[in-house]
Parts: C-alpha cells; sequence; structure tokens
C-alpha cells in the first residue's frame, strides 16, 4: 500500500437543470478523476472500509499494529 490512498472515479453528467443552492461545491461538471493522499502512518490494507451514501464517500483505514504506540511497564521501586 505504501502508505498512499488513491481514489479514482467516474462522474457522470446530471441531465436536467440543477439548481446551484442543490450543492456546496463541485470540482467538475463530468468525467473522470484521480486523487491521490499520502498516509501519516502504515494502515491494515486487510482491514479497509470503503461507503458512499448521500453523496458523500467514508473511507475508515485502520492503523497497522505496527504504527500503533506500545505501552512499556514501568517498576517503580
Amino acid at each position: 500500500m505504501q502508505n498512499r490512498l488513491t481514489v479514482t472515479g467516474e462522474k457522470s453528467r446530471i441531465e436536467g437543470e440543477v439548481k446551484p443552492e442543490a450543492f456546496h461545491r463541485s470540482e467538475r461538471v463530468s468525467g473522470k478523476f484521480v486523487r491521490s493522499i499520502e498516509l501519516p502512518m502504515e494502515v491494515d490494507d486487510t482491514a479497509v472500509q470503503a461507503e458512499y451514501k448521500n453523496g458523500l464517500l467514508l473511507v475508515t483505514l485502520p492503523k497497522a499494529a505496527k504504527a500503533k504506540p506500545k505501552q512499556i511497564m514501568v517498576n517503580v521501586a
């Protein structure tokens, strides 16, 4: 995975008239797109989940076990 998330997709042209207040922001009207994001740490690529609902893409990237902080027991004498 190399600590990078890449999202690709294609946005179809919407038929009919769309009022400007129907959306907050739109990068482009239609066409293919690719976005790559450098991740700050390693993720567990076997547990990655993505959900697209109501125009929102939610991607869950859990940290890899070796990227999580380790707890060390300290004995005080």
